[in-house]
């Protein structure tokens, strides 16, 4: 495909989140992208799809977190996220530590 930029207004390489959401800002503004992205699908590593009706993680499980509200509201527009807090502790001889190690080891 050969790109005329008269069609386009952006030239956006990789689907990724970054990538995708700069895509559908702009068309929400009128206008128009052209997204190069190497892979068959859109979402770059954070691509899942569905077997059985079960999510499966392609590239690795994604943990998404904020404490921006206006942030979280917008991605919530475009998925719904589990209510994961991740807490990774090591249990070495019955006292368990933060991993990784922090200021409260």
């Amino acid at each position: 495909m050969k790109f005329n930029k008269k069609n386009y207004d952006y030239l956006i390489v990789g689907a990724g989140p970054y990538g995708s959401i700069f895509a559908h800002e702009a068309a929400k503004h009128g206008k128009k992208s052209l997204i190069a992205e190497c892979r068959s699908h859109i979402g770059g590593n954070m691509y899942t799809h569905k077997e059985h009706g079960i999510n499966v993680h392609d590239y690795g499980a994604h943990i998404f977190h904020t404490d921006n509200k206006m942030v979280w509201d917008y991605v919530n527009q475009f998925t719904e996220f589990n209510n994961y807090i991740n807490q990774v502790v090591a249990n070495y001889k019955g006292e368990l530590y933060n991993l990784p190690f922090n200021m409260n080891t």
